[in-house]
This record gives C-alpha cells, sequence and structure tokens, in this order.
C-alpha cells in the first residue's frame, strides 16, 4: 500500500541501502583510518536524520536524502570526504543488480535518441510481465552511464519538486510510453502542476544478454534426437534465430510462434538464417510438436531454465512458477548477439507474434511485407500494412 501511494517507500532496494547505511555508520562510530572517533554530535544528527525518514514513511535514497548532506559534511570536518565519495560511488555500482530496481536522472530533456522503451499499452496493469521495457540505450547516453541496458523494465517515473509520479500500474497500461515521458522530461509542468524540466525514472535490472555480447552457450536436447549446442547450429549459416517461448505453461499450448516461425523458414533461409526454439517442455512432448507441425528446425528442452537464464528470459510467475518470458535474439556466426527482441510480450495475440516474425526477417534484410502476407494473408489490412513500415515513435531497428 505504501509503494502505490509513494514509489520511493520502502522498495526491496531501499530497505537493503537503509540496512546499509545503518551499518556504514555503526563502522564509523567505532574507528576511522588513523585512529580517530567520529564526534557523537555528527552521528546523531545523521542517525536522527534517517530515524525520521523511516517513521515518517518518506525513506528515500542516500543520495536523494538529507543524509547525503550530513554525511559528507562530516566527512569535510574530519578529512574524509574523498574517501567517502569513493565508497558512495562503489555502493552505487554495486546496487544495480539483477532483479533490483535503481534509478536514471535527467537534470533537463531526454535527447531522442538516448534510449528508447517498448512495450506497455496492456489492457490490464496487473503483471509487472507487461511493464515497458527498454528496446534500445545509446552507449554514449546519460542513461547507459547510470546504468540502463536492453531488457530493463520500467517502474516508476516523477518529478523531484512535486509530489506527482507516474506509477507502474499506469505505465505498464500507457500507450507511446516512450514519447510520454520524453515529453514530460522537457516539459515545465507534469500531471497539471508547476514543475521544472527534467526526469527521474525507476528500473528492474533484467540482466538480458546484450546487443554485442558473446551469445551464451548451450547444449540441449532437442524434438529431433540428440543434443544440440550453439556452435553446431551455427555451423553453415550466417545467423541463427532463437526464440525463446512460455510454452504449455501459456493458454492454447503456445502453438502459434512456432507455427509462424515455421512458416518463415524460406524467408530466413534466403538470409542465411536458422531457427531454433527454446522451452520448458519435456523433450518427448516438443519431439510430438515439431512432428505434428511438420517443423524444419528443432525446438530445445530447457528444462532447468538455465539457458534462459544467461540470455536474461526466465522469470518466475507467482501461479506457475519457473517460466520462460517471450525474448528472441538473433546470434551472427561469430558467435556474438545481433540483436535482442525484448518486448515481444508474454500474452502477444496472433497479429502481434506475425509482426514480430516479420520484423526479424526485416532485420536480417529481407521484405517484411511479403512474409507478413504470407504468415496472415486474411487479416493483412492497410492498418496492418502501415504498422510494418511505420511501427510508431521509436525508430526502424536498422536491417544487419
Amino acid at each position: 500500500l505504501l509503494r502505490k501511494r509513494n514509489p520511493m517507500v520502502f522498495s526491496t532496494g531501499r530497505r537493503e541501502e537503509l540496512r546499509m547505511v545503518s551499518e556504514e555508520l555503526r563502522r564509523r562510530g567505532r574507528k576511522l583510518p588513523g585512529g580517530r572517533q567520529v564526534p557523537r554530535l555528527i552521528l546523531g544528527v545523521a542517525a536522527l536524520l534517517l530515524l525520521c525518514q523511516v517513521l515518517g514513511g518518506a525513506f528515500v535514497p542516500l543520495h536523494r536524502s538529507l543524509l547525503r548532506l550530513a554525511l559528507p559534511a562530516a566527512g569535510q570536518l574530519l578529512g574524509l570526504l574523498p574517501a567517502v565519495a569513493e565508497e558512495q560511488k562503489g555502493y552505487k555500482e554495486g546496487l544495480i543488480q539483477i532483479g533490483f530496481p535503481f534509478q536514471v536522472a535527467y537534470p533537463g530533456g531526454i535527447p531522442f535518441d538516448d534510449f528508447y522503451l517498448g512495450g506497455g499499452e496492456a489492457e490490464f496493469g496487473a503483471q509487472s510481465l507487461t511493464n515497458p521495457k527498454v528496446v534500445y540505450v545509446k552507449p554514449e547516453s546519460r542513461a547507459y552511464a547510470q546504468g540502463l541496458r536492453v531488457g530493463d523494465e520500467l517502474t516508476c517515473a516523477w518529478k523531484d519538486d512535486i509530489y506527482a509520479f507516474y506509477s507502474e500500474g499506469q505505465l505498464r497500461r500507457m500507450k507511446g510510453v516512450d514519447a510520454v515521458l520524453k515529453k514530460a522530461a522537457n516539459a515545465s509542468s507534469f500531471l497539471g502542476m508547476e514543475a521544472n524540466p527534467g526526469l527521474k525514472m525507476e528500473f528492474i535490472a533484467t540482466g538480458v544478454v546484450q546487443p554485442g555480447d558473446p551469445a551464451p552457450d548451450f547444449k540441449l536436447p532437442a524434438s529431433s534426437g540428440g543434443e544440440l549446442s550453439l556452435s553446431e547450429l551455427l555451423q553453415g549459416n550466417e545467423y541463427l534465430v532463437v526464440f525463446f517461448r512460455p510454452g504449455s505453461r501459456f493458454r492454447g499450448g503456445d502453438l502459434q510462434e512456432v507455427r509462424l516461425f515455421g512458416k518463415a523458414t524460406r524467408a530466413l533461409a534466403e538470409r542465411g538464417a536458422t531457427v531454433v526454439g527454446i522451452q520448458m517442455e519435456p523433450v518427448g512432448a516438443l519431439a510430438a510438436q515439431a512432428k505434428g507441425l511438420d517443423l524444419s528446425f528443432p525446438l530445445l528442452c530447457d528444462y532447468n531454465g538455465a539457458t534462459a537464464k544467461a540470455y536474461g528470459a526466465y522469470l518466475e510467475l507467482e501461479e506457475q512458477g519457473p517460466n520462460i518470458d517471450r525474448k528472441t535474439f538473433i546470434i551472427g556466426k561469430d558467435g556474438s548477439i545481433k540483436t535482442s527482441f525484448v518486448d515481444v510480450g508474454y500474452d502477444a495475440d496472433k497479429n502481434q507474434l506475425v509482426r514480430h516474425v516479420a520484423d526479424v526477417v526485416r532485420i536480417l534484410g529481407g521484405d517484411p511485407v511479403k512474409v507478413k502476407s504470407e504468415l496472415a494473408p486474411k487479416s493483412q489490412s492497410l492498418g496492418d500494412f502501415l504498422g510494418i513500415a511505420n511501427p510508431g515513435s521509436a525508430p526502424v531497428t536498422p536491417a544487419l
């Protein structure tokens, strides 16, 4: 309840921060370099500020708190400011861990090409699966320097000088979330109230493998028999398209995406690419699916989710337990990640999956309009056609 009313209160990461700050105060109270003792008055003031924030229900991260003034002041009095700054820097870097929140702050407007957000636009905002996700971040950007990476999930956005924010649920349902937030960052108002330009955002680090990174190796049981490794799948191909899917844990058995990639294999082969699907299904069930759908590519069994974890596609749902999110990666013959599709959508319907498969073909240099007409000839419409040519506010990812 507190988190919904005030997104800055008592997230898991901030409870951990409270503990670390408390331990740091106790440590500094015992002994400092050179044998000098911290004056009890300074410690008392810092502890009082910390206690007031907790009891008042307004605990905020150290760099937003009055403690950021109290502790450096103590350091200045004792000639310890460089050490404090270095420790705070190390703590901030260590805070960004998979599954934990971190902040990205812009004091003014956000350059349009610094990063792009996809996803959101959910009919129901009850699941974190529909959180907006980072689909691109420029390595030279302020956001990248603060730890933002492809696949990270947006959970909150606010301005410091007013009490107003977009909650996690609002962001999940928001249409055009990328354009909305960048407009808000440049504006001198926010949600109807006067405010200075700039914006702060909270993200959850997801650990998705990044474009340019070496693709995590794997060797998994295959529907075609035996085991297949990444190197074996890449052999003789320019690219390997790896798509992760929930499988039978998803309604209807989750065969739609498999069918669509099966229909697109010829278009992908023309671009030097082959396909493989990864899910948690027992290999016997995958063999039956591959035979029933007459697939020309294998389905691999990642029974314990280890490969999904390595790629950042693993998740756990309250009702279903361990599961796999819907994500796709294009891997080059050099073994590196070329493109990451992180916002395919766990609940993607047939039309969304058709657009996704067509976009994979486009990235590889193929004709997405032709592929889409082959995948869904009866549902093709002017709106769908334009949806490929102009997929929204974010720029089209260039072909490889």
